[in-house]
């Protein structure tokens, strides 16, 4: 059997102090196991005195961890080039796990970043606390919004441009906007054409998050009219260049459009809108990066993530989205994401999915500078008409 680290196995030569964190972030994160008996070389070396390690896993997870890991960690053991290995399979939980003496803080609350276990900030272990106390399973159907105005005439302006026939009198309920009370929900909200989220771009002058240029709000408006702003205002700024790497010459764009208008309406659509933020983009000089909070739907691998498997997280978002054609059933965003730049374009978080879209070359600040300018000229044409 070959061992190898990834985001789903750990390996451990020995029992270490550090093992309840490991164990912590696999609960919070996603299905794991922990392999110890294997070195970071991935070399089997054995474990002696298996019982009593065993004994000793069993009383970190129980006395160490909370809240109660019951059902979620399975101990055991296997035999390879006739030595034995201790596993420990973790299945991630429903609620936030924490090192006891530690509490609900960066010190004792962790997720899996790749091949690391890394701490959660306030913000995080406070949206996986809220999320955790909603064992029950809301959709966007479900929770009622604030306030009686919610005027969705953007939605009904597209849907209208499809052929989509308009009923006034049943609207609202055909399209699911109502919940079982008869009140606005979540989904008419972020339909509506005035809202409260704020979807942004953020522009860097570097490759990090050290040199600020400006932000770009697109939001408090129905997400649809904010899908189309960010998509054209993106799409202004992929500059054409002359490849002259080889001959004979051409022109390139920056970067891939369509992958990026994939990986964009796939952030709005599976966003967590219940527990996380908006999504957002940022925008550097070597890249883009688009996040998306909420992480994997329950019960979806990464495999069939990658191969395209249907199971949206908000699928009533979706049905409108595919309505107004800006999407359609084939499923097929990630796997062209996929095609266009990798699975290493997409990096699952603890939080979150970021997918990150290098550009073809460096982008030049000043062409930045006087793309935007563009951008924006050709935004305040498109709503004027």
């Amino acid at each position: 059997m070959r061992f190898q680290e990834s985001e789903a196995i750990e390996l451990k030569r020995t029992l270490t102090k550090d093992f309840a964190k490991e164990v912590v972030a696999f609960l919070n994160s996603r299905n794991g196991i922990i392999y110890i008996g294997v070195d970071d070389n991935d070399n089997v070396v054995g474990v002696s005195k298996v019982d009593r390690i065993m004994r000793e896993i069993r009383d970190i997870i129980r006395d160490q961890i909370l809240p109660s890991t019951e059902g979620l960690c399975e101990i055991g053991s296997l035999l390879e080039d006739d030595k034995t290995i201790i596993t420990v399979k973790v299945t991630k939980g429903s609620k936030l796990y924490y090192i006891k003496k530690e509490g609900r803080s960066e010190n004792g609350c962790f997720f899996r970043d790749g091949t690391s276990t890394t701490p959660m900030s306030e913000s995080e272990i406070d949206k996986r606390q809220i999320a955790s106390l909603h064992e029950e399973k809301f959709g966007l159907t479900d929770i009622q919004r604030n306030g009686d105005d919610c005027t969705s005439d953007i939605l009904k302006t597209k849907l209208r441009s499809k052929g989509v026939e308009i009923n006034e009198k049943t609207f609202e309920r055909s399209f699911r906007l109502l919940t079982k009370e008869g009140k606005y929900n979540l989904l008419a909200e972020l339909l509506a054409d005035k809202n409260f989220y704020s979807v942004q771009v953020c522009v860097f002058n570097g490759k990090d998050k050290l040199s600020y240029s400006k932000r770009n709000n697109f939001g408090q408006q129905s997400i649809l009219q904010a899908y189309e702003d960010v998509r054209h205002y993106c799409e202004a700024l992929n500059d054409t260049y002359i490849d002259d790497s080889s001959l004979p010459r051409r022109t390139k764009k920056m970067f891939d459009n369509e992958a990026f208008e994939e990986a964009w309406v796939n952030a709005l659509v599976h966003n967590d809108w219940i527990h996380g933020n908006p999504p957002s983009i940022y925008w550097y000089e070597d890249r883009m990066e688009t996040m998306s909070y909420g992480g994997l739907k329950e019960g979806l691998s990464k495999d069939d993530f990658f191969e395209g498997v249907s199971d949206p997280v908000n699928k009533e978002l979706m049905d409108v989205f595919v309505q107004c054609d800006i999407v359609d059933r084939s499923v097929h965003g990630v796997p062209k994401v996929v095609k266009a730049y990798g699975k290493e374009a997409f990096r699952f978080l603890g939080v979150g999915i970021m997918v990150t879209i290098p550009f073809d070359k460096k982008m030049d600040l000043t062409q930045r500078r006087t793309s935007q300018k563009t951008s924006q000229k050709t935004s305040r044409k498109t709503k004027r008409k």
